[in-house]
C-alpha cells in the first residue's frame, strides 16, 4: 500500500513487497511497498518519500502544508504570521533557490577554470614547442624564402599551424570541462547535466583565436630573419 521514491529505495535497498513500518505518537503502523515513483526534486514543488493512500493513516497525528506566492516587497508578513501562529513553520523558497542559484554559480565558475587552465596548459607547451624548434623553424623559413616564398604565406602557414592546435587544445579543454561539470552535478547534486554544443564550439574557437594570436606573436622572429645571413652561418 505504500509508493516509495525511487532514489531513496535504492539507498536502502528496498524492492517491491518489502514491508515498512513506522512508529509515530506512540503507534506502529505497518505496511508493504507496492510501489516506486520517480520524483523531480529539483521542481521544489512539495512530495513525499513515501505515499501512503487516504484513509490508512487516519488515526495517527496530522501535520498540513501549503504553498503560496508572496512577493518581495511582502516578506514582513511572514514574521508577522509566524508571530500570530507559533506553531506554523514557514521554509521561503526564495531565499533556498538564492542559496541554490550560489552554489551553481560556483560550480560554474569550477568548470570555467578548468576550461582556462587546461587552454593555460595548451600554451605553455607550445611555447615550449616552439623554442625547441627555434632553429630549424628559421632555417626551413629560410629555405622557404630562397625558394620564392613571400613573407605573407610563410605566416599564413604558421597561422594554420597554430590555429589547428588551437582547435585541438579548445576541443580538450571543453570536454575536460564539460566532464567535471557531469561529475559534479551528477555525484554531488545529482542533478542532469549535458554540456552542450556552446561548450564545444565555443572552447574550439577560443582556442583557435587564443593560441592562434599567441603563436604567431611568438614565431614573428621565424620570417623576420634575413633567409641569407641564417644560410650563411647554418
Amino acid at each position: 500500500m505504500l509508493s516509495v521514491e525511487q532514489g531513496i529505495a535504492e539507498e536502502l535497498d528496498l524492492h517491491l513487497g518489502d514491508t515498512l513500518t513506522y512508529r509515530a505518537a506512540g503507534q506502529q503502523f505497518s505496511a508493504p511497498i507496492t510501489s516506486l515513483r520517480t520524483v523531480e526534486w529539483d521542481s521544489f514543488r512539495a512530495n513525499f518519500f513515501v505515499l501512503a493512500p487516504p484513509g490508512v493513516l487516519d488515526e495517527f497525528p496530522v501535520s498540513y502544508m501549503s504553498a503560496f506566492y508572496l512577493p518581495s516587497d511582502q516578506h514582513q508578513l511572514l514574521n508577522d504570521l509566524v508571530r500570530q501562529f507559533p506553531n506554523i513553520t514557514v521554509f521561503d523558497v526564495d531565499a533556498i533557490m538564492g542559496q541554490v542559484r550560489g552554489i551553481i554559480e560556483r560550480v560554474t565558475l569550477a568548470v570555467e577554470y578548468v576550461f582556462v587552465f587546461t587552454l593555460l596548459a595548451g600554451l605553455m607547451v607550445m611555447y615550449a614547442a616552439i623554442h625547441s624548434s627555434r632553429d630549424e623553424r628559421i632555417h626551413e623559413a629560410a629555405i622557404l624564402r630562397t625558394l620564392g616564398a613571400r613573407r605573407g604565406q610563410l605566416l599564413g602557414s604558421l597561422l594554420l599551424e597554430y590555429v589547428g592546435l588551437g582547435l585541438m587544445s579548445g576541443l580538450v579543454a571543453a570536454v575536460s570541462a564539460g566532464m567535471v561539470g557531469m561529475v559534479v552535478a551528477e555525484r554531488i547534486f545529482q542533478l542532469e547535466y549535458l554540456p552542450g554544443p556552446a561548450l564545444w564550439f565555443g572552447g574550439m574557437l577560443a582556442g583557435a583565436v587564443g593560441i592562434g594570436v599567441a603563436g604567431i606573436l611568438g614565431t614573428r622572429f621565424v620570417v623576420n630573419q634575413p633567409p641569407l645571413r641564417t644560410l650563411r652561418e647554418g
